[in-house]
């Protein structure tokens, strides 16, 4: 369920309408939901008429991203695809705010989300105990490309959502899914940030939605060889575990260019795609975007 809010240069603050004293001539509407559960995704829209504004940013779960305009007939229209993350979202009213400048004054749209818990699966894996506490002698790699993949997620271009359905990066069902709690060999170690595509090793892997290539890891870890994706308005995905990877950083991609192949690299059980999506680093279910 939407909530629209109509504002002709004005504030709104916890549903309460509040007119400033402002020239200008904007009417800014925003789209956004008055419910969601968390560790889903959602889209956020904002739609301009009349006089054009600029520098419009949305903030949300402590991040901030900054959003581009599209030319519509009647004016612009600004969109964002973002969500919360299972690890850190908390129940109950939370405060999604817009501010952009218009008639050479910074205005403001505020909108509660009421989030809601939602209930996820265990899983349980049996691996070699090397791959459940790595060797000390590891802990400085592990920890130098862990920091390299929290910057490439907090990656915050500007832009606006992608094109939805998401290209669906291998044909295979999940073998697992987004936020299982993750047992490895009887230990919680967290819950799973991500979808496990079934692949077999050497299956093309195509990209989700346009975007720059940020990162590509060779043989991290974790995550074997892999590829981060910026589309934009601070949506990032990520394709781990590969056999190959044929895309280089600063590479622009359009929706289903084939990044590399599947395999499995890095901490594994057997051959998949893991595939990710999150906004400012803020991960979510990415399973619904895609196509079937």
């Amino acid at each position: 369920m939407f909530r629209r809010l109509r504002v002709r240069s004005a504030m709104i603050l916890c549903g309460l309408l509040m007119t400033a004293a402002a020239p200008a001539g904007a009417d800014v509407t925003l789209g956004a939901p008055a419910l969601a559960e968390i560790g889903q995704p959602f889209a956020v829209t904002v739609e301009v008429a009349g006089e054009e504004i600029s520098d419009l940013r949305l903030s949300w779960q402590g991040h901030e991203s900054l959003l581009s305009p599209e030319e519509t007939e009647g004016g612009q229209r600004y969109s964002v695809l973002t969500g919360t993350d299972l690890k850190n979202a908390k129940p109950g009213q939370n405060p999604l705010t817009v501010s952009f400048s218009a008639g050479g004054k910074r205005e403001k749209i505020e909108h509660l989300i009421k989030l809601s818990p939602r209930k996820y699966p265990v899983e349980k894996l049996t691996v070699a105990p090397s791959k459940v506490t790595p060797p000390k002698e590891l802990s400085e790699r592990i920890a130098r490309e862990a920091k390299l993949g929290r910057a490439a997620m907090q990656s915050n271009s500007a832009g606006g959502a992608p094109k939805l359905p998401l290209v669906r990066p291998v044909p295979g069902g999940f073998s697992s899914v987004y936020g299982k709690s993750r047992y490895f060999n009887g230990e919680f170690r967290g819950r799973h940030g991500g979808v496990d595509m079934r692949a077999k090793e050497g299956t093309p892997v195509k990209a989700a939605a346009d975007g720059i290539v940020v990162l590509v890891g060779n043989n991290f870890w974790f995550a074997g060889n892999c590829a981060y994706l910026d589309h934009g308005a601070g949506l990032v995905t990520f394709y781990g575990h590969m056999s190959k990877v044929n895309v280089k950083k600063g590479d622009r991609i359009k929706a289903g260019d084939i990044l590399g192949l599947s395999g499995r690299t890095g901490r594994v059980t057997g051959p998949h795609l893991h595939f990710s999506a999150a906004w400012r680093g803020e991960f979510f279910d990415p399973a619904g975007l895609m196509e079937k």
